[in-house]
């Protein structure tokens, strides 16, 4: 390959790469040199609105209007929710996550479909309380008690995923703690590190700010 050839083949790869940014910033996606290192499972996170993602919408409405985290609300038959705080307030921040894992992942997985009627419905935390619920409900509660407990609404994603082993979807909440990146799975009693889980991947996140989609760099 001549000098000139390549070059040519840096200048063709370094316009593809202005393009798909241009196009990432025409469909609201916002590159900023923070957001284009790569992160969670490997991706680079494109963050957006969350006009798009209704069915997180309104679990965050139905969530403001039925509120569960009160002292004297009883979570299980041995469990109000002013113990969990007081078994999970004061300690370091990856025994709080194992706290709450552990805590949720007791409720039987339960379809949408099963519960709703409905092949896809993101449930609020009273509504898990109630009948508990599939993947992405187990992420939604989990996101709220930790909210609860002070780790930040900024720190946390539920990350909608693609197991790719099955080749199944799937959701888990993603703890972000400095370079680290913690996950919290209905599927694991321990809380992993993002680094260390290889089959999943990710399709977009989400938190109460903002939307992300992930794309793997080439």
């Amino acid at each position: 390959m001549t000098i000139g050839t390549h070059i040519a083949r840096i200048r063709r790869g370094m316009a593809l790469t202005l393009c798909a940014i241009g196009l990432l910033e025409v469909l609201g996606m916002f590159v900023t040199p923070a957001q284009a290192k790569t992160r969670l499972f490997g991706t680079v996170e494109f963050q957006m609105d969350l006009k798009k993602q209704q069915n997180w919408l309104s679990a965050i409405a139905r969530n403001g209007k039925h509120p569960i985290f009160f002292d004297e609300k009883r979570f299980n038959s041995s469990t109000l929710w002013k113990d969990l705080k007081k078994r999970a307030s004061d300690k370091p921040l990856m025994e709080k996550l194992n706290i709450v894992n552990k805590f949720w992942n007791m409720w039987p997985y339960r379809t949408d479909k099963e519960l709703y009627g409905k092949q896809d419905y993101w449930a609020a935390p009273y509504e898990f309380l109630a009948k508990s619920g599939d993947c992405e409900d187990y992420c939604i509660i989990k996101y709220y008690t930790l909210k609860e407990l002070g780790v930040s609404i900024d720190d946390m994603r539920i990350v909608v995923v693609r197991e790719t082993i099955r080749n199944i979807g799937h959701a888990v909440l993603a703890v972000y703690d400095g370079d680290n990146i913690y996950i919290l799975d209905n599927l694991s009693e321990a809380v992993r590190p993002a680094k260390r889980v290889r089959n999943y991947r990710p399709q977009f996140s989400v938190n109460e700010k903002h939307r992300w989609v992930h794309v793997k760099p080439k």
